[in-house]
């Protein structure tokens, strides 16, 4: 199990969707076509935005969009707790990305 995790570390510091910004945050942010895509992203991930980066591949309507191309905010959701937002990202629909 310790090995995995290392293999999945060197893999997301690897990647250039490992990438930060000055705060720590990726450059890059998942975003699902539906809100029940990216709760299992986030579940998953355990709510670690780098981890969820490394994974998003692996989930079905997700994508990395880059953090410059996310506009206002067009709907939210509250689900145990935890806000959920669905911004507009340039020349697509609305997306829900990882709070």
């Amino acid at each position: 199990m310790r090995a995995i995790s290392l293999v999945a570390l060197l893999l997301t510091a690897a990647s250039p969707a490992g990438a930060q910004d000055a705060t720590g945050r990726p450059e890059e942010v998942p975003a699902c076509t539906s809100l029940v895509a990216l709760r299992q992203l986030v579940v998953e991930a355990g709510e670690d935005r780098l981890r969820a980066v490394a994974q998003v591949s692996r989930h079905p309507g997700c994508r990395l969009v880059p953090r410059d191309r996310i506009g206002a905010v067009e709907r939210r959701a509250m689900v145990g707790g935890a806000p959920y937002e669905c911004f507009t990202v340039r020349e697509t629909e609305c997306l829900w990305v990882m709070p």
